[in-house]
């Protein structure tokens, strides 16, 4: 076989795996029940302080009703009432009580006291639901920003009734990066260098949920608190804790900035969620959903591998084509 044929098939692939592969982390977090439950007690109480803002507004009222509903069920109440029969008891109830009295104007004192309250509660339920060891672990705090930080994803999905799943990281569009290039300097981990990224122009989405809006900023605010409560316990890891609070930064500018949903994953996926992943061993799992970490497993599409085996065989041939008739 004629060795310029041989060399112009192997540059076609390489060049091919290069136009189509772009180095990423499949970012599908598992179910950690400690983590869970910080994530959920954070998720309620900025849904609570959201009805407070609310008070009598019956579509708002309505929407958190449905909200707080998917946080605390029947089933939140079974599980509480095997380890603490009062607070399975106090706390749907006065969801309940802070839900009626929000619906009704001129109730704002005592919606206030009906937040206290359910705050007091949340706060009681933690060291029953979680174990003092994983209360103080880095990775579970870690962990359960990052689950809040879904819920706020899902809810600007939501506000801008995108079609796109933004916790889902396949879905986002690479080729919005001008000139499709990305930083691999100081790549660790599998983690996608932010700096200095050139990234194309962006575009503004259309909010037809206001209510659904604030709460995603809401909850990426709560994410964000809980982060930087992580990262003054952890003065050691300075270095990721800037990187991660200004992926925070960006993201809520975002935010407020009503950016694309594509710019809002790329904050999450690309600015957040690799200095969390590399600082505090938080684990990915492959074909998980976003709860419960196992093994970290980064994606190695067919395209990096025809580069790999490519390379390999520019260099076999090269060195044996004295031995095989070049």
């Amino acid at each position: 076989m004629n060795s310029k044929f041989i060399a112009i098939l192997l540059v076609g692939i390489i060049a091919s795996g290069m136009i189509y592969t772009h180095p990423a982390l499949a970012h599908n977090f598992g179910g950690d029940e400690s983590a869970t439950w910080l994530a959920k007690v954070a998720e309620i109480k900025t849904e609570a302080s959201i009805v407070a803002k609310h008070v009598g507004d019956k579509e708002a009222i309505d929407y958190y009703s449905d909200a707080l509903g998917e946080y605390w069920d029947a089933n939140e109440t079974k599980e509480m009432g095997e380890r603490n029969t009062l607070l399975a008891q106090e706390i749907p109830d006065t969801i309940a009580k802070l839900l009626d009295d929000g619906g009704k104007s001129g109730m704002n004192s005592m919606v206030n006291d009906d937040v206290d309250k359910l705050n007091g509660y949340l706060d009681e339920s933690v060291p029953v639901r979680v174990d003092k060891d994983k209360l103080n672990n880095s990775t579970i705090q870690a962990l359960a920003s990052i689950f809040v930080l879904k819920e706020a994803l899902e809810k600007y999905g939501d506000a801008v009734n995108s079609t796109t799943d933004l916790n889902d990281m396949s879905q986002m569009n690479m080729d919005n990066m001008s000139g499709g290039q990305m930083n691999m300097d100081n790549m660790s981990g599998g983690q996608m260098n932010m700096d200095n990224m050139n990234m194309g122009s962006m575009k503004m989405e259309t909010v037809v949920d206001d209510n659904a809006y604030e709460n995603s900023i809401a909850l990426a605010t709560a994410a964000q608190n809980m982060f930087s409560d992580t990262a003054k316990a952890n003065p050691d890891k300075s270095d990721a804790n800037s990187k991660v609070s200004a992926g925070f930064t960006k993201l809520l500018q975002d935010l407020n900035g009503k950016a694309d949903v594509n710019t809002i994953m790329m904050d999450v996926h690309m600015g957040i969620h690799p200095g969390l992943i590399d600082a505090y061993s938080v684990s990915l799992e492959e074909n998980a959903g976003i709860h419960n970490p196992e093994t970290a497993v980064p994606e190695f599409p067919l395209p990096a591998l025809l580069i790999v085996v490519s390379i390999a065989g520019v260099i076999a041939t090269t060195r044996l084509k004295s031995r095989i008739g070049f």
